[in-house]
């Protein structure tokens, strides 16, 4: 019964990057496939993607946000600073950095079967007995802050 849901994540995972949904960059961030494509989430932003953390404790979050004045910025938000892995579930947290304890992170749809954007963190956790699935909203957790990132005060930095 225990692998039953690793199938379905790798036949979801499978069919998500056949159809470009789901994709995982590689070498320079500017020629990596957003997984937000052209959807807007967070206040305004748009094209966003998750890679390998700057911070050793971290997965970085990127994506363009919309200004007051209508251009973009292209910022990276560090998600360790909102993020924390409690009893094996992703809570919302200043300085969480949840990435000490979780691993093979990815985003995707809402994990109840609603389809919608791509802004839910998949993440697998280690409760302190055991490592389990999980996943958090963040669309819930992070806003645009006059077109930077933004999550419990901590401001992103231009990508």
């Amino acid at each position: 019964m225990k692998i039953l849901p690793k199938l379905l994540f790798a036949a979801l995972l499978f069919l998500g990057a056949v159809h470009g949904l789901v994709t995982e960059p590689v070498g320079e961030l500017d020629n990596a496939e957003p997984t937000g494509h052209n959807e807007t989430a967070f206040g305004g932003c748009t094209r966003w993607y998750m890679t390998p953390g700057t911070h050793p404790l971290d997965m970085d979050f990127i994506a363009e946000c919309q200004t007051e004045d209508g251009s973009y910025l292209k910022s990276r938000q560090y998600l360790g600073q909102c993020i924390a892995n409690v009893g094996g579930f992703l809570i919302m947290q200043d300085n969480g950095w949840f990435g000490s304890t979780c691993g093979d992170c990815w985003l995707g749809p809402d994990p109840q079967g609603e389809l919608g954007m791509f802004t839910w963190l998949h993440c697998n956790c280690y409760d302190g007995e055991r490592w389990g699935d999980t996943y958090i909203n963040l669309d819930a957790v992070i806003t645009n802050f006059h077109g930077l990132l933004s999550c419990l005060g901590h401001v992103a930095v231009l990508a």
